[in-house]
């Protein structure tokens, strides 16, 4: 069964950039590429996020980043605690972004309880 390639983020950058400048250089009536613009700018500065946070007492990074899947916008999330495990929690395949970071957390303390890191007591708050 054949299935169809994924949309790599730069064939959707490139394809924005390209509707952007289609659209400026047609010189509709109204600025569409202005409005374009804003949105896509608003997109990219609030879908892209790579945040500091403190699990069981420890420094850990929560990184989130958009695809395309089906034309849909979903995310997918890592936490990873350097310096302290080498376990990645993922969470992946979710439209909402925050969906996506909790679904990593979850994932990360499932793991680190099945390695004994952490308690099950520890690890109830976060599942």
């Amino acid at each position: 069964m054949m299935t169809s390639p994924k949309p790599s983020r730069v064939a959707v950058f490139s394809c924005l950039c390209l509707l952007l400048f289609a659209s400026a250089s047609a010189r509709p009536q109204f600025n569409i590429g202005g409005i374009l613009g804003s949105v896509v700018e608003t997109f990219v500065e609030e879908a892209y996020e790579t945040r500091e946070i403190t699990l069981f007492d420890n420094y850990c990074v929560l990184t989130r980043s958009p695809y395309v899947k089906r034309l849909e916008v979903h995310y997918r999330a890592d936490v990873k605690c350097p310096g302290w495990t080498p376990i990645v929690g993922k969470g992946r395949d979710h439209t909402n972004p925050t969906n996506s970071e909790m679904d990593a957390i979850k994932d990360f303390v499932r793991q680190a309880l099945g390695k004994g890191l952490v308690t099950a007591d520890e690890a109830a708050e976060w599942l």
